[in-house]
């Protein structure tokens, strides 16, 4: 009898064991998939700000063509699309977004702006407030003319 209570006592810690690994497994699971799904929240409201805000497009237009009406464009303009590509710069540094998919989305614009003359000719490009913008930019730029980068189609939050 005392044998049964032991085998019975065994059985009961193994499965016991069991149950509470498969709880700790499901609970990681869980876990990863919440903050894969708050990654993506982020990063598709980034997204949404960048390319709805019309001041942003005009941005872009201009850079894409360094045009000479980038002169023109007012300074809180281009602080905010600068401060724009800060706040994408500490969100890939914290792990917030993937740092392949913060290049394939943003590392074109961001080296635009840093390589454009026009946009920089009322601003001081070395002022230690634009350090952020230009070590990310920097980054973005070096990864976009080494022209051996291929980004995975498999990019994930």
């Amino acid at each position: 009898m005392d044998v049964l209570k032991d085998i019975a006592t065994i059985v009961t810690a193994i499965v016991g064991l069991g149950v509470a690994i498969w709880g700790i497994y499901k609970g990681y699971i869980e876990f990863h998939l919440q903050g894969k799904q708050r990654r993506a929240e982020i990063f598709l409201k980034k997204q949404s700000e960048y390319f709805g805000n019309k001041s942003f497009c005009e941005l872009r237009y201009l850079l894409g063509r360094d045009d000479e009406k980038l002169k023109d464009i007012a300074f809180e303009d281009k602080r905010a699309y600068l401060t724009f590509f800060e706040e994408i710069a500490v969100l890939k540094n914290s792990g917030l977004i993937n740092p392949d998919l913060t290049y394939y989305m943003f590392g074109y614009y961001a080296t635009q702006c840093l390589e454009s003359k026009n946009f920089w000719l009322d601003l001081n490009k070395q002022d230690i407030f634009w350090n952020v913008f230009l070590r990310f930019s920097t980054e973005m730029k070096v990864r976009l003319h080494s022209r051996k980068e291929v980004i995975k189609h498999d990019i994930e939050f």
